[in-house]
């Protein structure tokens, strides 16, 4: 992707986002709105619809108070009049209230007004729910709002006493209307805006809306209960329950009002602003796209040749003369593509002779080309081929350097696999060193992986080349782990990156113990602390020649994974007898030696307990020393 349509993307994606950022802070901020607006219409329709309850309460109670005090209705309560129907009636009439009741003290009714016969044997047998027994006991005017399996009743009881003063009733008027649609819509009149559903045992008895709204609103009561919220015919709703009496769950009103709707003029507005931020970003595109042009032009140049040089093309030079912040880029290209240049000359030339981490790490640190070196600890591995002078006097000249061209390219794949640094090859030999650097402190275990490596390359080659005519090739390798120097060793003339110590020779002696323990990798005992994950085989404490402290080998014999419990076991077996052995107990060590006589360590062991029992020392502290290398 070139740069014009990187700076257009860029572009594009800033004004879409500025854009898309607007549109979603006005959705957002407009639900937030609308939200909190919508609950206050409904906090406000609640109290207005209370008070509004609370006045028609008052006016009935005190129309109906007015007609029981008046003296004519009186002087029939203290004779006991049956007739107390035109009463009633009027008491009807004037409170606009679907019936009316007369009670005495027993409470037995004396008197009934109804606009509607067909609730007076429905609303005769439920007097207990209307609790007149306790309106009669307190003798006090109440109102209340009464859940019966018919539907709701706003309920009003005006106690009646003989004597204004009385504490106590002698009877009782009862003013009850019907909730339906009517009585709700002439108290919720105000708030034509909002769908109010008065229910009771689950049954819609008021309404303000469609019967299929209701039903719906009724619906999702759990909702509304739970977070205020709910979703019908793909629309949303804010919603507030209210109970008429808290102690009773099944009786009272939905006030709810569609948040979509309300939410339809931000969405028209939204729609505007994305047509109007539309054609903005269709007109910037096409003037920033005109701009980029002239701007990019000249970074092509540029493009171009960083590009040559990615490829490898040190020679190739940008053609800019303007003096302008291109121009001196350009020059600056230059200078950068000549030093880079000579530097993969002197990489790829180096890269033939020295192994290409240590050339990377000299040309990232000038200063190690100076000579001289520092001390670290690492580990380093020397290998040579078994047999090697003996079969190479056989083979024509051409035929040999085939053959140990292979084997060494090999071999040096295999190292540089495991971040091993090839140091040199001596004939037939070779030298690596796994550098704490890069193997992140785990350059014994690197080491070891990498000798096994090579000795299943081995396996791998090896049938080739006995096909092709050529002898077997067996190497044994050896490993040590210590600290060493390290750096630039030679003379102004000529010199080598290396590393040289007591190690590196003790590293190049455990090589040659391979070939008197019958062994293909021998370790030193450093190397078999701090490696994990590998077995290993404790073969002798011995010392070997030029040196004058002791010190113990050990065999590596694969990772843990690759080792079989009849391995596992003849280790074992062999740490018994080496332990007897280390005891002067040779006639037991042999014993078990010889049980293990597939194994060439065993072997070679077996031998030394027969000679040192027909010659035993007369000191022993457990060590051979080796008279050759």
């Amino acid at each position: 992707m070139n740069l014009n349509k990187k700076i257009f993307i860029t572009f594009f994606i800033s004004v879409t986002g500025l854009l898309c950022t607007t549109l979603y802070l006005i959705d957002t901020q407009a639900e937030h709105h609308e939200i909190k607006r919508i609950i206050a219409d409904l906090d406000s329709a609640q109290f207005q619809f209370q008070h509004d309850l609370e006045v028609e309460q008052k006016q009935i109670q005190t129309l109906t108070q007015v007609i029981t005090a008046d003296q004519k209705f009186r002087s029939f309560l203290a004779k006991i009049k049956d007739n107390f129907y035109p009463f009633v009636e009027e008491i009807g009439k004037d409170t606009e209230a679907d019936f009316v009741f007369m009670l005495d003290d027993e409470p037995a009714v004396r008197a009934v007004y109804l606009k509607n016969d067909r609730n007076k044997l429905a609303l005769e047998n439920n007097f207990s729910s209307f609790d007149v027994k306790n309106s009669l006991d307190s003798a006090l005017m109440s109102s209340k709002i009464i859940s019966l399996n018919e539907g709701l009743y706003s309920s009003h009881f005006i106690p009646l006493k003989e004597n204004l003063n009385d504490d106590y009733a002698v009877g009782l008027i009862l003013v009850c209307n019907q909730i339906n649609d009517a009585w709700m819509a002439k108290l919720l009149n105000k708030n034509n805006a909002l769908q109010a559903v008065f229910f009771n045992s689950n049954q819609v008895v008021a309404k303000n809306t469609s019967p299929e709204t209701a039903a719906g609103i009724l619906s999702h009561q759990l909702n509304i209960r739970q977070n205020g919220m709910f979703s019908w015919n793909n629309e949303r709703y804010i919603a507030k329950r209210v109970l008429f009496d808290p102690q009773n769950q099944q009786a009272g009103y939905i006030l709810s009002a569609n948040l979509d709707q309300a939410l339809h003029t931000f969405k028209q507005l939204q729609q505007q602003v994305l047509l109007i931020g539309g054609g903005i970003l269709l007109l910037g595109a096409l003037l920033f796209m005109l701009i980029s042009q002239r701007i990019t032009r000249p970074l092509r140049l540029i493009t171009k040749g960083t590009l040559e040089i990615k490829h490898g093309n040190y020679r190739h030079r940008i053609d800019y003369q303007n003096s302008d912040e291109v121009g001196q880029l350009a020059t600056a290209f230059n200078v950068m593509a000549s030093d880079l240049q000579e530097k993969e000359l002197i990489r790829s030339t180096f890269n033939k002779y020295v192994d290409p981490a240590i050339v990377s790490e000299l040309l990232s640190q000038p200063d190690k080309l100076r000579l001289g070196g520092e001390r670290k600890e690492q580990t380093v591995l020397f290998s040579d081929i078994a047999g090697f002078t003996h079969f190479s006097e056989k083979l024509p000249a051409e035929e040999l350097i085939n053959i140990l061209n292979d084997y060494l390219s090999a071999m040096t794949l295999e190292i540089s696999r495991q971040h091993g640094i090839l140091d040199k090859f001596i004939g037939d030999a070779i030298m690596a060193f796994w550098s704490p650097q890069l193997c992140n402190l785990n350059h014994a275990n690197y080491a070891c992986r990498s000798a096994l490596a090579m000795q299943k390359k081995l396996q791998q080659l090896r049938p080739l080349w006995i096909a092709n005519g050529a002898p077997e090739i067996n190497i044994r390798i050896g490993i040590a782990t210590g600290e060493m120097t390290v750096g630039n060793i030679g003379s102004e003339r000529a010199r080598s990156y290396t590393c040289i110590g007591d190690k590196v020779n003790y590293s190049s002696r455990l090589e040659g113990l391979n070939k008197h323990y019958g062994t293909q990798i021998m370790i030193d005992r450093q190397t078999a602390t701090e490696v994990t994950g590998f077995v290993v085989r404790e073969l002798d404490t011995v010392r070997v020649k030029g040196r004058e402290t002791s010190e113990s080998i050990f065999e590596l014999i694969g990772e843990v994974n690759e080792v079989d419990d009849i391995m596992l076991e003849k280790i074992k077996r062999y740490q018994q007898a080496l332990a007897l052995y280390r005891n002067a107990d040779f006639t037991q060590a042999a014993q078990i030696f010889s049980t293990l006589n597939t194994d060439a360590p065993s072997n070679m062991m077996l031998k030394r307990c027969i000679y040192l029992q027909q010659n035993r020392p007369e000191s022993w502290d457990g060590i051979h020393s080796m008279l050759d290398k």
